[in-house]
């Protein structure tokens, strides 16, 4: 059976055979030939190695670490009679979203802070370079690399980049404050003007009613409930005299008229004389009878005077007393001066103060019964009154806090960019940095091995390569 081979079959053949076989070369110009194979992959290998070492300047690394505080603060203040306003900043790495030492390592390698640290060194942003920052975990720590030609210029960066970022950091927070305080001072404004708007109502509805405020109303309310205590005890006084007259009255049996008639009568020294006078007529009158008769002449003499007397005890007692009623016998026991005379006194006295607490209560009733109506008038008013008064105090409130609010939240100005610190300084570098060349010795001296193993490899391969191909 005839085999027929495609050009693409003889072409792996000849490859098959020229790896197993090789070129028929003597091995002395094999030799020779893998020496300069190998020479020439040294010169491949080391060349641009030899070049980087000898033409590569020399760089410095400063090294500095800044950390950034962990905690927030808080601010208040009681405002009497109104309420308390705070403000406080709660820990930046608080919250699990945001993490405040990204951010900063962000701002920090922003081309604003480049510009400006390149600006202070007085070179362009490509000459300046990138800073190298590392993150810690678990920590709030940012480690910064910076490299320089000369241990100084590498110091000099790490400075200008500290305090551009603190600038840039400044910047940021004074924008927040601005538009912070733009913002509140929008809000407290509206707040006046509610503030405002409440004052007015109050007012205007203060001009037109009979109050002026709620203390007034409670005042008219306490006024009543103190009238009517004090009433109350006027009462219960003067059931206490009324019945100590009563008591009086019924151990003199006399009434309130005849009492103030008799203190009248024996506190009248002209009726006290004409009484006087007609016991000693009576008395002559009453001797001479028995002796003479009642018609000596005498005795008529003295019934005349008699008679003249009783007359002048008539019109004096009326006149005294007012009650022309009277007779001369009542007049005459009325005014007779008696050892009751004291307890007559006491009791006029007890009178005239009852009489006095009846004015007193009567006049009470009538200012307690004003107060109830003028209270009841006002009630609607007052109701009025205390709701205005409450939403002008909730308007105070609002805005005495904003206000308070807004002032003492600009006392922190790092809730937002919190603060930075140097734990570590820019170190000032005493060695050029060799990582560059030592990775590239190291790389160049792998490379190195593997060329030498696969020339090897290469060199050795005929005998094994027949020995699988026959087995094959």
């Amino acid at each position: 059976m005839n085999t027929q081979t495609t050009p693409e079959g003889n072409q792996r053949s000849a490859l098959v055979r020229f790896v197993v076989y090789g070129l028929s070369l003597r091995p002395a110009t094999r030799r020779m030939m893998y020496l300069a194979l190998m020479l020439i992959l040294l010169s491949v290998i080391w060349g641009p190695i030899g070049a980087l070492i000898a033409l590569k300047p020399n760089t410095y690394t400063s090294e500095w670490t800044l950390i950034l505080p962990g905690t927030g603060n808080g601010l208040a203040v009681s405002l009497e009679s109104i309420g308390q306003a705070s403000a406080s900043a709660s820990s930046p790495f608080a919250s699990s979203s945001v993490d405040p030492v990204v951010n900063y390592k962000a701002i920090a390698a922003s081309k604003p802070v480049l510009a400006l640290s390149a600006q202070r060194l007085g070179m362009s942003v490509q000459a300046f370079g990138q800073p190298k920052i590392k993150l810690v975990d678990q920590t709030s720590l940012m480690e910064f690399t910076m490299k320089g030609s000369s241990p100084e210029l590498a110091y000099a960066k790490s400075y200008a980049l500290y305090e551009a970022l603190q600038w840039q950091l400044d910047q940021l927070r004074d924008d927040e404050t601005e538009h912070l305080a733009t913002s509140g001072l929008r809000m407290i404004a509206g707040f006046n003007d509610k503030l405002e708007e409440a004052q007015q109502k109050k007012l205007a509805f203060q001009v037109k009613a009979d109050i002026v405020s709620l203390e007034q109303f409670q005042g008219l309310i306490t006024r009543l409930e103190d009238s009517k205590y004090q009433h109350e005890n006027l009462v219960s006084e003067h059931r206490a005299l009324v019945s100590r007259i009563w008591t009086l009255q019924q151990g003199l049996n006399l009434s309130e008229e005849n009492l103030k008639s008799a203190i009248a009568l024996r506190s009248d020294r002209a009726f006290q004389i004409q009484l006087e006078r007609h016991a000693e007529v009576h008395t002559q009158m009453s001797s001479l009878a028995g002796i003479w008769g009642h018609d000596h002449p005498q005795l008529k003499q003295l019934h005349a005077a008699h008679h003249t007397v009783d007359e002048e005890l008539n019109r004096r007692g009326h006149l005294i007393t007012s009650r022309p009623e009277l007779s001369n016998k009542e007049l005459i026991d009325l005014g007779n001066q008696t050892a009751h005379d004291q307890v007559l006194i006491e009791l006029l006295m007890l009178i005239s103060e009852k009489n006095g607490l009846e004015q007193r209560i009567q006049s009470d009733a009538a200012f307690i019964a004003n107060l109830k109506r003028r209270i009841e008038a006002t009630t609607e008013d007052s109701v009025a009154l205390e709701n205005l008064s409450r939403k002008q105090q909730v308007a105070t409130a609002v805005f005495s806090t904003a206000l308070a609010k807004q002032d003492i939240g600009n006392a922190d100005r790092y809730s937002s960019y919190p603060l930075i610190q140097m734990l570590a300084h820019p170190t000032l570098p005493e060695s050029a940095d060799s990582t560059v060349k030592k990775l590239a010795l190291i790389g160049g001296l792998g490379a190195t091995v593997f060329m030498i193993t696969g020339l090897g490899l290469l060199w050795i391969r005929k005998p094994w390569l027949q020995k699988l191909l026959k087995s094959a």
